[in-house]
Order: C-alpha cells, then structure tokens, then sequence
C-alpha cells in the first residue's frame, strides 16, 4: 500500500518542529524589520493580497455572467420598470410613462447591461427574467435579462433640472418648440435619469462597467458637452472615481433640494443629492427621477 504523504509524528518530534518553524518565522520577521519592514508593512502586504483576492472574486463573479452592453428600445420599458422597482423605494422610481417616452424620443441615449440566460440558468431567477427577451432571433431558446441601466435625455442647460426630468404630457401629438420639460434634441448636455443595478447583482462592478461603457461612448460621439446626474450624497467618492469633483450646491428641487453639482475636468457634468438613500452598485447605483 502506498506511504502516508504527511506521516504521523511523535509528540516530541511535532514539539521540535513547531519550534524550529517558530525560529524561522522569527528570523524571517526580524530580516524584514532590518530591510525596513515593519508591522504595519506586514500588514499592508496581508491587506492588499486580501484586496487583491477580493477583486479577483468580483471580476470573477462578472466574467461568469459574459454581460454585453447595448441601447435600449421601447421593447426594454418592462424590464427597465422592474430594474427600477427592484433599485429604488418608491419615491424616486422612474414612472411607466416617463420610461415609455424617455426610450421612445431617445432611446439610443439610453444603456442596457445585459446576460445571456439558458433555460436552466440562475439568471432566470432575476426579477428583469419575466420581461426579458432572446437576443436574436437564431437563439429562441436563450433571453438577455437586464442587469443594470443607464437611462438618460439631453437637456440644453449645464445641469439636470426639474424641467429635464419632467416630460410634455401630450408629447405624442406634438410639442411646442418653447416646450422646456423633456428631451432637448438641440441639448449639449446629458442628463442621466437613472443608473440602476439589480440588488442581487451588485458588489460586483457592474454599475462602473456600465457606467464607463457609456462615459466612453458619449466622448467618441461628440454629440454632448457634459453629462449631468442627480445621486445622494454619499456617492461623491464613488463619481470621482470616473474623474468628476464637487462644485456646489446646486438649484435642482427634485425630492426637497439639497443638491451638490459635480464636474470632471473634461467637460462632463455631474450632480449629486445629498440625501442618505442607497446608491453604488453594491446598493442602487443612481436615482430613479
């Protein structure tokens, strides 16, 4: 019969061993503190492999979903609804009607997150599965479920308003050319509505995949000048991370005021509430407005 690969050893011999493993952690320790290592550089080291582990767990958990991005259409309004219920408490959901216009009058301004789901995939468990449809025609079998959205219009001042979150209520028969609610075709800037990740699905960087994804593609169009965005406060850090920093408070009254307004150094415009509700993608990642 084959050899035990680890032998069992005399409790004299494990004692001697535990001591000279003692001595080598000592001297390796000590090696350390005099090449300038110290406690702290100790656990800086342990820290980071942890951090490191940590994301390659979450880059991990990412890859495994293969998610795509892609425009939104009308055809998406029901799987963005229940994205938004799923994202956001109540008050600050996007209605059916304003998604319903939103994604008619600009849906190319607007961004899914996407995965393939197999008939015996986990993601059909996603409350977005309900809506979701196959990604072509060739694959009737499989359906792209929506992870995480990015729903937006222009608008023609430098920041998102409460006019630019409202909507003409009789915009399918006509809108006046001094109508100011809604979508400006002319607008230099983006205003951002929504940027949402499903709960089950966050932690893992969808909300900056998807972000940076569509940062990306508004810079090559070159058809804006900024992008503008209303989130809680708490999210600064968060948006700064894409190259935005605070400028102030701004004027917006949307959900009581408070507002702070952010903008990066390469002309994209951001603005950020100051309320404590959820946002990230680890928690909500945006508002609903």
């Amino acid at each position: 019969m084959p050899r035990d690969l680890f032998p069992q050893r005399s409790p004299e011999e494990a004692r001697t061993a535990k001591s000279q493993e003692q001595q080598t952690s000592d001297k390796l320790n000590e090696g350390r503190k005099t090449e300038g290592y110290n406690e702290l550089t100790i656990y800086s080291e342990s820290h980071n492999k942890v951090q490191l582990s940590e994301g390659m767990k979450k880059a991990e958990k990412r890859n495994d979903l293969h998610p795509y991005v892609t425009t939104l259409s009308l055809a998406d309004v029901e799987s963005c609804i229940r994205l938004e219920d799923a994202s956001f408490p109540e008050h600050e959901r996007c209605s059916r009607e304003k998604f319903i216009y939103r994604l008619s009058k600009c849906g190319e301004l607007s961004l899914g997150l996407f995965a393939t789901a197999t008939p015996h995939s986990t993601l059909n468990s996603a409350s977005t599965a309900v809506s979701a449809r196959p990604p072509d025609s060739a694959t009737p079998d499989k359906k792209g479920v929506l992870l995480a959205h990015v729903v937006a219009t222009k608008c023609d001042s430098k920041a998102v308003t409460d006019e630019s979150m409202d909507f003409p209520p009789e915009w399918q028969h006509g809108v006046k050319e001094s109508e100011r609610r809604g979508h400006q075709e002319k607008g230099r800037t983006i205003a951002v509505h929504s940027l949402a990740v499903l709960p089950a699905y966050q932690r893992v960087g969808l909300g900056k995949t998807v972000m940076k994804s569509y940062i990306q593609r508004l810079e090559s169009s070159g058809i804006v000048d900024r992008i503008a965005l209303l989130a809680h406060g708490h999210l600064i850090e968060y948006y700064e991370s894409f190259g935005f920093v605070n400028k102030g408070e701004s004027t917006a009254q949307f959900g009581g005021g408070s507002w702070n307004e952010m903008v990066n150094s390469d002309n994209l415009f951001i603005v950020v509430h100051t309320d404590s509700a959820q946002v990230y993608e680890f928690s909500n990642t945006g508002n609903g407005s």
